[in-house]
Parts: C-alpha cells; structure tokens; sequence
C-alpha cells in the first residue's frame, strides 16, 4: 500500500522592479514630454506670414515699402488687378515673383512691351520658368550678399555687415544668376553675392542686373528678399539703394520718360478671378488639350442624337423580290410555246447572236435591221445560205414547232462560223 504524496507550494515569485511597470514608468514618461513641450523654448524668426512679394501687403515678407517708396520718388504708381499687361512705352511693369506662373501669351507680351521700348522689372521664380529660358537665365546657388559700390572703375562688392537679425545675426544669403548663353553687351549689376566653391574658390555672381532689351529695358532680380518689407527697412544691407538705383535704370534711356510704374497684383492672386464656367470655356478653347475634349464631346453628343429614340419613328424598308433570270428565261419560254409566238422567240435569238457576233462583222453592219444583217452575213458567207434563210424565215412568218425546233442548230452554225473568222 502507496502512502500519498504532500502537495507541494510553488514558491513565491520575487517583486519587480518600480522601473519595469507600465503602471508607474508611463505616467512618469507622459510628465516629462509634457514638462518638455512647456519649457523647451521656440525660436520665432522675424520673417514669418504671407510669402507672397505683394505691394498690398504691409506684412514682414509683403512689398508695399517698395510701392511706397517709388510713390515718394515721383512714380505714378497702379496696381493692375486683371488679367494682362498694358504695354505702352511710358510704362514699368513691375513682375515680383507671381504665386500664379506666367503663361506662354503672357510671357510674350512682357517681353514684346520691353522689345516695343517699355520697361519691366522682375523677381524671378517659380512662376517666371518661360521668362528664364527666353532671357537665358538660369537661378544659380546661393552666396553671401554684398554692396555694390560705383566708382570711375566700375563697379566693386562691399561686404554687408554680419549682425542682421532677419537672417539670424548672418551675412543675407541672395540667390544668383547664371548666364545660359552670352550675356548682352552691357549688363548693369545692382547686387552681387560671393558664392564659395571647395574647387574653383570664391567666385562672384550678380543677383540683381539690368540691361537692353530691343528699344526698352529689363531688370531682373534672382531672390525676392531684396525687395521685402523688413529687408528694405533695415540699412545695413542697402537694399533699398539697389531697388532705387534699379527704377532709376528703368526710367531712361527710353523715346519718351517712363513715369508709370505698373505693380502686377493679379498674378500674386488679387483682383477678380474668372469664374468656374469662364475657366472651363477658356480651357476648352484656347489649350490643344481642350479644343480636342470640345471635340470628343461634340463628336459623342452627335453619336447619342443618332442612336437616341426618335419622336417620329422612321419607315420601314421596302424590298422587291426580284425573280432569277434562269426562272424569267423558262417563264418565257414556256409562255412563247403556249401562244406560239415563234417570230418573238426568232427575233430574240437573233438579237441575241448579233450582241455576241458583231464584233467580228464590222461596224458598218451594226446599224443594219436584223433581216438586212442576216443577208449580210449570207453574202459574205455562202456556205450558211440555208441557215440564213431558215432565220430570215423564222423573223418573217410563224413556224410548225418542227421547223422552229430546227432555228437553234442553224443560229448555232452562224455564229460558229462568224467567231471563227
């Protein structure tokens, strides 16, 4: 006899440690991100809001100083709001970095205002792509911004002083621009920046220039923060001496004074837009793409109107049976045997065999009667006279059904022997 075993106890599982349970280490985590996100201080840079480089704005990144400033200087100011641009040779168009991008016809209108001997002044961009390649520029890396100082020499680079708080206590940084072809004859410079290479060393690059276009003139600026709100009120960089001495450039040189300067509001997306029918219509008619979508839904709308139900329905087909000429051929023949109608039948057979035997008899003999024919052809062959005469017969008067059985072997000799000479 077995003696049971004592129930034995697991032992007691030993305590985990504070830091490995989710209960206390996940509200101390939570705390510290929140401690974290209350205290960690935020760097806010001067240059902050709208971006847009728009005379309307008075904002920090806005433009309306430059427009101000041109107002003090004697320009006649406007801010055109539509779609378009009004070439006349009194004119500067002002084209500052467009939110909405140039189109082709648009592009070509700038450029014939400036070639017709108008003026314009443009911050290149995004929305300047077609400008850029006509004028073969190009936007080319950043570099440090410096003055441009004129002298009886030309023109130098004066380095800007380094604590400028729009750039975070840093020299600006300006992009430049880069020639895609020989540059004109004469090119004015209004801004440089000294671009740094660890190959080719420090090399200097414009980033505002000017120069002649046909009988007009263009300036043409790589970076929009030369003519920002907060960039023209600060001294230190000389912006505003730059933007001056470039509206200064664009007034001469021209057949008549150029006094108006035109600020172009409707491509930084001010002004009345065209609504979404006018947009449509426009788009359907003045792109390649559109004009054939117009197409395709005429060409559809015509296939709909053809296969659609019709208020009058259409009357049906009539279609007449024709009979086989091989049913005609004993139809008739049978009707000729009952009514004895011997002279008809002759007079086809023989209407039959000229169709087939007057091109070996010659055309002076197609004009003839049948009987004149048939005489025709006994005299220029003797030897079917009895043949001949049985057809002259068969036209001329009724046959005996024995005698008309006989008319088919005699047309047959005729025609054998006409074909065969």
């Amino acid at each position: 006899m077995t003696t049971p075993r004592a129930a034995t106890t697991p032992p007691a599982r030993a305590p985990q440690p504070w830091w490995v349970r989710p209960g206390i280490v996940l509200p101390i985590v939570g705390a510290l991100a929140l401690l974290v996100a209350l205290f960690t201080p935020t760097v806010v840079g001067p240059r902050s809001g709208d971006p847009r480089l728009s005379t309307l704005s008075t904002a920090p990144l806005g433009a309306s100083l430059l427009h101000d400033l041109a107002q003090r200087l004697g320009w006649q100011t406007d801010r055109r709001m539509r779609a378009g641009f009004d070439a006349a040779p009194d004119r500067v168009l002002a084209v500052l970095d467009p939110a909405i991008p140039l189109r082709a016809s648009e592009t070509h209108a700038l450029l014939e205002h400036v070639r017709a001997g108008g003026a314009a002044l443009v911050v290149v961009g995004g929305g300047t792509a077609a400008l850029l390649d006509s004028l073969h520029l190009r936007i080319g890396s950043g570099g440090r911004a410096l003055r441009v100082e004129y002298d009886e020499a030309g023109c130098a680079g004066r380095e800007l002083p380094t604590a400028l708080s729009l750039w975070f206590g840093q020299a600006p940084q300006m992009l430049t621009l880069q020639w895609t072809a020989p540059p004109p004859a004469e090119v004015r410079r209004f801004l440089l920046a000294r671009r740094t290479a660890l190959a080719r060393g420090d090399t200097i690059a414009p980033t505002m220039v000017g120069f002649a276009l046909g009988a007009g003139r263009l300036v043409v600026s790589a970076d929009p923060d030369q003519l920002r709100n907060d960039a023209m009120r600060d001294c230190a960089p000389g912006f505003d001496v730059a933007a001056v001495r470039a509206l200064e450039y664009l007034r001469e040189g021209g057949a008549v004074p150029r006094t108006r300067l035109l600020f172009d509001e409707y491509h930084q997306a001010h002004g009345a837009r065209p609504g979404t029918i006018s947009a449509a219509l426009f788009y359907l008619g003045a792109s390649p793409s559109g004009r054939l979508l117009a197409q395709l839904a005429l060409a559809g709308l015509v296939l709909l109107l053809a296969l659609g139900p019709r208020t009058v329905p259409p009357r049906p087909d009539t279609r007449l049976e024709r009979r086989s000429p091989l049913e005609q051929v004993d139809a008739l023949a049978r009707a000729y045997a009952q009514v004895g109608a011997t002279r008809t039948a002759a007079q086809r057979l023989v209407r039959a065999l000229r169709h087939r035997a007057d091109r070996t008899v010659g055309r002076e003999r197609r004009g003839l009667g049948d009987d004149a024919w048939l005489a025709a052809v006994a005299s220029r062959h003797p030897t079917l006279g009895d043949d001949v005469a049985l057809a002259r017969r068969a036209l001329a008067e009724s046959l005996p059904g024995r005698t008309f059985a006989t008319l088919g072997p005699a047309l047959h000799r005729i025609e054998a022997t006409l074909t065969r000479t």
